[in-house]
């Protein structure tokens, strides 16, 4: 039945305006009502009806069956593929069952320290099967580039045991109070796409909040960033497709490898950038409705990333808009049509306000005007030999990594523009991705003139920097022009050179997995430590041993996002929760003080500011210092605790009258 065949050609697109529907419906019953069992049968309902309304008219009404690319082999050719698919597929499974016994409730700095030396190894050898299998023009080859993805979106997923990093604990509990009482006093603007969408996988799977939450991003990215690619290239499909969506896991990915609102809005970014790739895809004025879903979807997960998806789709249609033929006079004055005028008034409009809407923004969510500070140690070049020669070589990579990306970049922009400078549609399709790049270059310049008072050092420029990931995600159709390239160059090699090349290649692949992660060695370390359960032993102590609900808790900002996730947004002092989970933040700046140089009198300074008659003071023991802290924190006060068998200290401070 045509009706079948169009649902099956179509899967993707149809799942995407789902997901989408779920994403913006679900939001706007929640600003306008609450998220609540009634409310999820309306959800979906509206996102059934929506997407075969969409099915109907916009895919089944003009359905054309797609050409499929014949792929003869011979019955010793499909036994190779056969072979190749199931050795590929065991090592896989083999590097799962490694990943999962790697899984951890520690405080982890890096995920590396808990995987095996021989996982290197054993990816190795699946990578080199991958590639095997593109040589053979296998069929299973899009299944095994979804698998590799997969694969490297998802090392945190299964070694980060409880979460990673505390953002994810936090979206959690804020989840579970929607869950039980439909919405979060007050309601934001932001995030509730990714609650919305969570929701109504936590009402209809059979699967664990803290499952779905935790898995969302990596799955959704390994599913459909490939799944994109091959239904925009589905007329080219062959293996240098095939490598070349490997050689994009060159390019930094860790955005894709855990899940908070702005990662999740960055992937529907992302994947509306690569369905516009598709020329004959964006000329059809219909496919845009496709189109604004994904970004208006972007738009409630995280508006940073959505009001660009927006801007970004608007300039698309304006540019694929046909104008008015000119009349006679016009032609012989030459004059430009009056549509064909406020069109491009309107492109160059959207192009400002790109530049100029995000630091606006930022304003909005508490930014002040400051002068940024700049380094400039990136420039300065280095080489390196305190590891062995392997990391030595990833380090050489990663420190050198701005001027390895000038190079590529300036490469990938003279082949860009030499391969679609020509023809009719130069100016409507190439130019937009290198402009929407320097326009949110631009903005993100214009960030870091925004600084943000309640963050710490460290966090101060976590805005500007996503601003500036937004703006590099519009340089993926200059880099697949650009690996294109390589692969037809060095298909014209001799047999030593592909060798070489080859080699080299998964070398660059296992560092890039590698760098994409959080690290601690002689030349990096991520600082950061993971929530673990101590921090939530350390939380149901200070529960059992208060004395009254009138109290503070001092501690990083780990054992705060426990609080969150175990005990919820329950007090306040002067705007800020009864635990220190901001780092930078009143709480959190006496902390610091405190650790530095404990003083009893300092602790009554800040009980007396937020009105509270008593504190805990909570110390982990991979701080610095760990041991003089706890020494000299004993004599100030008034009692000791300790709990995971000494890896946490906590000292109470009594002000009670």
């Amino acid at each position: 039945m045509k009706i079948w065949r169009a649902l099956k050609q179509d899967i993707l697109i149809i799942s995407l305006f789902f997901i989408s529907s779920i994403i913006v419906i679900g939001s706007f019953l929640y600003y306008f009502w609450a998220l609540n069992d009634f409310s999820y049968f309306i959800l979906l309902f509206s996102s059934l009806l929506a997407t075969a309304i969409f099915f109907y008219f916009i895919i089944y009404k003009s359905y054309r069956q797609e050409k499929k690319l014949k792929n003869d082999l011979s019955s010793k050719a499909v036994f190779i593929n056969f072979s190749l698919f199931l050795l590929a597929f065991f090592l896989f499974i083999s590097l799962i069952l490694n990943l999962s016994g790697a899984s951890s409730e520690s405080a982890i700095i890096s995920p590396w320290h808990f995987i095996p030396d021989y996982f290197y190894f054993l990816l190795f050898a699946f990578l080199f099967l991958i590639f095997a299998s593109f040589y053979f023009n296998s069929y299973f080859s899009k299944a095994l580039i979804v698998l590799t993805y997969f694969l490297f979106f998802s090392i945190s997923f299964f070694v980060y045991k409880i979460a990673f990093g505390y953002d994810q604990l936090l979206h959690q509990r804020a989840l579970s109070e929607i869950l039980q009482f439909g919405f979060i006093s007050p309601k934001t603007f932001y995030y509730i796409g990714q609650y919305s969408l969570e929701f109504f996988l936590v009402k209809t799977l059979p699967l664990k909040l803290e499952f779905i939450s935790r898995s969302l991003v990596p799955v959704l990215s390994a599913l459909f960033i490939p799944l994109s690619f091959f239904k925009v290239f589905k007329d080219k499909i062959n293996f240098n497709y095939y490598y070349l969506l490997i050689l994009l896991l060159l390019l930094p990915f860790s955005i894709f490898t855990y899940t908070v609102p702005q990662n999740l809005a960055f992937l529907f970014l992302t994947i509306l950038i690569i369905f516009s790739l598709d020329k004959d895809f964006i000329s059809e004025r219909k496919n845009y409705i496709f189109l604004f879903a994904l970004a208006l979807a972007a738009f409630f997960v995280h508006p940073l990333a959505g009001i660009p998806a927006v801007i970004f789709i608007f300039i698309l249609f304006l540019l694929n808009l046909k104008s008015p033929q000119q009349s006679f006079w016009q032609r012989i004055f030459r004059k430009e049509n009056k549509v064909e005028v406020i069109k491009k008034i309107l492109i160059v409009a959207s192009y400002i306000a790109q530049i100029f809407i995000l630091p606006i923004l930022l304003f909005f969510v508490g930014g002040k005007l400051d002068w940024p500070q700049i380094g400039f140690q990136f420039l300065i070049p280095k080489f390196l030999g305190q590891e062995n020669v392997y990391l030595n070589f990833v380090y050489f990579l990663f420190f050198n990594r701005f001027y390895f990306f000038l190079i590529l970049f300036l490469i990938g922009i003279y082949f860009f523009f030499k391969k679609n400078g020509k023809g009719k549609n130069k100016e409507s399709w190439s130019n937009i991705y290198l402009y929407n790049f320097l326009a949110l270059f631009l903005s993100y310049i214009l960030s870091l003139f925004v600084s943000f008072p309640f963050l710490s050092a460290i966090d101060k420029n976590s805005y500007s920097q996503r601003v500036l990931v937004i703006s590099l995600l519009f340089l993926i159709p200059v880099f697949l022009n650009l690996f294109l390239e390589i692969i037809e160059r060095v298909k014209k090699q001799e047999k030593s050179f592909k060798f070489y090349s080859f080699f080299f290649l998964l070398l660059f692949l296992l560092s890039s997995l590698y760098l994409n992660y959080p690290r601690k060695d002689n030349y990096f370390n991520s600082r950061g430590f993971s929530v673990s359960s101590s921090d939530f032993e350390v939380v149901k102590l200070i529960e059992d041993i208060k004395i009254n609900d009138n109290y503070i808790v001092l501690a990083n900002q780990q054992v705060g996002a426990a609080a969150i996730k175990e005990l919820g947004f329950k007090r306040y002092y002067d705007g800020w929760l009864y635990y220190s989970v901001q780092t930078g933040g009143l709480f959190y700046d006496y902390y610091l003080k405190m650790l530095e140089k404990p003083n009893r009198e300092l602790m009554e300074e800040l009980l007396s500011q937020v009105e509270a008659d008593n504190a805990y003071l909570v110390v982990n023991d991979y701080w610095w210092a760990y041991e003089r802290i706890i020494n000299e924190m004993k004599v100030e006060a008034d009692n000791y605790y300790q709990t995971s068998d000494g890896k946490v200290s906590v000292f109470h401070f009594d002000f009670v009258k």
